[in-house]
């Protein structure tokens, strides 16, 4: 009971963090604020896994150092916390993630996670400046983003337990993005190809990748592809108020994606 208690405590704290890196985001670099609290997440998981990225080079990711890494971006939400976007948004992340905590306790992990998912992510815990892992395991050869995602949620009396966290995460803010898109939409009462694009997206991926087992370094970045093509439309088809910010979620998105895919590739 412990256990389960701690997880679903630390489960809302990673969620918040990333909001709050979100907000960090937008102010440092967009100069903005974002009407999107799902675009809000997908950008604090963007600052987070390159802060990963750069961190691991210089010191591993230990309890301390992922215990103030996540304290930072919620301190940056509490302090943020009058922006617009948290009030207006805030109910339909609730209900998201905690339909999205159910399926996490009733699933089981990827087939490969046992394999090199784990193994990898878990030496980030332990080590910095990994370089050469792949004579030891095919699967440490190329890569993926997701490994260093979730080698921040090693956090105090959580063990390894949060490991598998990341793919829900994605799961989590894009439901949210098309459920944004789609009252947009609905209320513009323009370009209704994008709603129906936006509805069938959202039936398509909690049908099909529903379960948490589908999940290893390519569904997420699946997902992604298909809010990156919406939004391409959206940029081609809606001329006004397109401005630097559009490009910058493009590019983000794209980001992303490849880095998410590039070890699934290669292994594959």
């Amino acid at each position: 009971m412990f256990s389960v208690l701690t997880l679903s405590f630390y489960y809302w704290i990673i969620i918040f963090s990333i909001l709050g890196y979100g907000l960090l985001f937008n102010q440092i670099c967009l100069k903005s604020s974002e009407s999107d609290i799902g675009y809000l997440g997908i950008n604090g998981i963007f600052i987070l896994t390159l802060i990963s990225y750069i961190s691991s080079f210089i010191l591993p990711h230990t309890e301390l150092f992922n215990s103030v890494l996540l304290s930072i971006g919620l301190i940056n939400l509490v302090i943020n916390r009058n922006e617009i976007i948290i009030k207006n948004n805030i109910k339909y992340l609730i209900i998201v993630f905690i339909i999205l905590n159910i399926f996490i306790l009733v699933s089981k992990n990827h087939d490969d996670f046992p394999y090199y998912h784990f193994p990898y992510t878990h030496l980030l815990t332990e080590y910095s400046n990994m370089i050469g892992l792949g004579n030891f395991n095919h699967g440490f050869r190329t890569h993926s983003s997701i490994f260093y995602l979730s080698s921040l949620f090693n956090l105090p009396f959580s063990n390894f337990y949060l490991f598998h966290l990341s793919p829900v995460l994605f799961m989590g803010f894009v439901n949210i993005i098309f459920f944004n898109k789609i009252s947009l939409t609905l209320q513009s009462k323009e370009k209704l190809f994008i709603l129906y694009f936006s509805l069938l997206s959202l039936i398509f991926i909690n049908v099909f990748f529903y379960r948490l087992a589908e999940h290893g370094t390519d569904r997420s970045a699946m997902i992604l592809i298909i809010i990156t093509v919406i939004e391409i439309f959206y940029l081609i088809n809606i001329k006004k108020n397109i401005n630097k910010s559009s490009f910058l979620k493009l590019l983000i998105l794209i980001t992303l994606i490849i880095s998410l895919i590039q070890g699934a590739c290669y292994i594959q």
